[in-house]
């Protein structure tokens, strides 16, 4: 096993685990649709959440060039998984057996700590980054980079400001920069 493979093992089981959460809770909700008052932003929250998880997966590809990893490498990017993983945490609404499911309701009080996880995601994400700079491709550093920092835009906006149509606004402009950033840099695996 190759030191890429070990570690980004520990990785995939972590993105791994925030995707079957997640999807476990949708599928929680469409049992119980019956019950389920729907929210259009929770759902976009959600497919925002799994395209977190599926790009930042595949982005790990670009680091299997790096021979030698070092603890902080290793706790950036871990520390960085598992916050995609409260990221997906944070917009699945447990189902209880009995009563109703206000899913408007739950987003808006979970809003701020998605955003808030975000907002971080974005901070590690540039410290991650860090570790293209140990590969043969180093201007993926500033690439990436200046592909993560316009993200704040839309996740600051969307913690900070209680507007419905900001809420909608955030959303859509971060699921736009996700879907542009998973085709910039994931397109192709070499």
């Amino acid at each position: 096993m190759t030191p890429f493979e070990h570690v980004t093992a520990l990785f995939s089981f972590v993105y791994a685990l925030a995707l079957t959460h997640l999807l476990a809770r949708i599928a929680e909700l469409i049992v119980a649709r019956d019950r389920v008052k729907f929210s259009g932003l929770l759902a976009l929250g959600m497919i925002n959440a799994i395209l977190v998880v599926f790009a930042n997966w595949l982005s790990l590809w670009d680091l299997h060039g790096i021979t030698s990893w070092s603890l902080a490498s290793i706790t950036v990017q871990f520390l960085f998984a598992i916050n995609v993983f409260l990221i997906c945490v944070l917009v699945g609404p447990k189902t209880h057996d009995d009563g109703s499911i206000d899913l408007e309701d739950f987003y808006w009080r979970q809003r701020r700590y998605f955003y808030g996880a975000l907002v971080a995601c974005a901070v590690l994400s540039l410290f991650a980054n860090l570790d293209y700079l140990k590969t043969a491709n180093a201007a993926l550093f500033l690439k990436e980079n200046l592909t993560v920092l316009p993200m704040f835009i839309p996740t600051l906006t969307g913690l900070i400001s209680r507007k419905r149509w900001v809420q909608w606004a955030a959303g859509l402009c971060y699921l736009a920069m996700i879907l542009g950033y998973t085709i910039a840099f994931c397109s192709t695996l070499r």
